[in-house]
């Protein structure tokens, strides 16, 4: 077993070796996962209601020690049907514990805006953020800018069928940072993930 940078062979000295566990919030939160949402951004943006699906997967390359997820994410209009809004990105975890660690996630939309989010996860929600400079736009993206974002997930792995709540707010060059999107989602059967 490889310590840092030291390989450790010795039986008694690896007993005191804490032994890396799978992502237990990944086991939750791979698949794919449907159910509403409400957005709105005031003063510009009144209520509206949204169908959302949210699709997880592994990406490549994805091993353990490269803890890589890919995702994609549709909202369509709750009575039209019409698409909304879509994203893609992925996730990189990075353990610090075997509980909790540091969470890089990027995203793409289609309106041109691009994200990279930093912050932190446990083993059933997570909560990231854009800093450092996170966020570039296309050259023709249309103001009010967008200048900061931030993304929670929170997992109910103890409900039947797993749930999950997501929400997104969001800060532009006029309005403070305030909530965007709130979807409640369900985790679709594997079985039925394979039909669809």
């Amino acid at each position: 077993m490889i310590s840092g940078d030291i390989i450790v062979d010795d039986p008694m000295l690896l007993q005191g070796i804490a032994r890396r566990k799978s992502l237990e919030i990944m086991e939750h939160l791979e698949g794919t996962w449907e159910g509403d949402g409400v957005g709105e951004y005031a003063p510009h943006l009144s209520k509206f209601p949204f169908e959302h699906k949210l699709v997880i997967e592994k990406a490549v390359p994805h091993n353990s020690r490269k803890l890589h997820w890919a995702y994609r994410s549709i909202a369509k209009h709750k009575e039209t049907k019409e698409g909304l809004h879509m994203e893609t990105g992925f996730l990189r975890f990075f353990p610090e514990a075997i509980d909790h660690g540091k969470l890089e996630m990027t995203c793409t939309s289609s309106n041109g805006l691009s994200e990279v989010n930093e912050g932190t996860y446990t083993q059933d929600s997570f909560d990231v953020w854009t800093r450092y400079n996170g966020i570039t736009r296309a050259q023709n993206a249309t103001r009010p800018y967008v200048t900061e974002v931030r993304r929670i997930c929170e997992l109910r792995p103890s409900s039947e069928p797993l749930s999950m709540e997501y929400r997104v707010e969001m800060a532009t060059e006029r309005t403070a940072m305030q909530p965007h999107l709130l979807s409640r989602l369900r985790k679709v059967p594997e079985h039925l993930q394979i039909e669809r």
